[in-house]
């Protein structure tokens, strides 16, 4: 047997479990985009929980600051108001009005920030519970799918295991150049690497090819690709089946 015959045998051969698991995996329909999907949101939503939290805190602590703030400088407004009565010059009068002043800005800054914060916990504990309850559905809709997926992978698991194990054994007996040829052609074409030449034209593509090379295909001497598609072309049922 020529080392051509025998390659395009085996690529033959990959090719028929290929489809197999092809197929295989278009019955799961878009479950598993839809579970990894929902993965994903799911952890989003986690993180978006955390970072909420992680938020309100950290404005609870900024406001317990300012609140002290705020404390503090209405003790020192009061005992400046309380010393108005005892100034004996204008000068002290002036010193101790400006003072007062300050702290009353102070205290009326502190107090809209504290507002501020309020607010924007309130809109945080708002998105928070948003959050809480796109998490809970999402989780209970991923717990649904996964049980269906895991459902399908269990009733196809044997047949997928077993044509992986195939393909591992029809793999080895490609040199890893040719491997990766046929690969390339499979994943760009459609899952068809090699073809049948059909009625005088590539099973693929279905471009007529001259007799001349239908000729050349069908002395299994070197390999012919389809000068459109690439595909490797085959001699239609004059290519024996090899046997593992």
């Amino acid at each position: 047997m020529s080392d051509i015959k025998e390659t395009l045998q085996y690529m033959t051969l990959l090719q028929e479990v290929d489809k197999k698991l092809f197929y295989l995996e278009f019955s799961k329909g878009d479950l598993p985009k839809t579970v990894a999907k929902l993965k994903g949101a799911l952890e989003k939503f986690k993180k978006q929980i955390k970072e909420s939290k992680s938020e309100t805190k950290n404005n609870d602590k900024k406001q317990q600051n300012i609140e002290n703030l705020v404390e503090l400088a209405a003790e020192k407004l009061k005992k400046y108001q309380n010393q108005l009565y005892d100034v004996t010059s204008n000068k002290e009068y002036d010193a101790i009005t400006q003072e007062i002043e300050l702290k009353k800005k102070d205290i009326e800054e502190g107090e809209t920030n504290i507002l501020e914060l309020i607010e924007m916990n309130e809109n945080n504990q708002s998105m928070l519970e948003e959050y809480e309850e796109e998490c809970l559905r999402t989780k209970k809709e991923l717990g649904g799918k996964e049980r269906e997926l895991n459902a399908l992978l269990k009733a196809t698991e044997k047949q997928e295991l077993e044509l992986i194990h195939r393909r591992e054994k029809i793999s080895v007996r490609l040199k890893e150049p040719m491997l990766k040829r046929y690969e390339r052609i499979r994943k760009a074409k459609s899952n068809l690497a090699v073809v049948p030449i059909t009625r005088e034209a590539c099973g693929g593509c279905f471009t007529t090819i001259p007799p001349q090379k239908i000729v050349e295909v069908e002395k299994l001497l070197i390999l012919i690709q389809c000068e459109v598609c690439g595909r490797f072309l085959i001699p239609e049922n004059k290519l024996d089946k090899v046997s593992l």
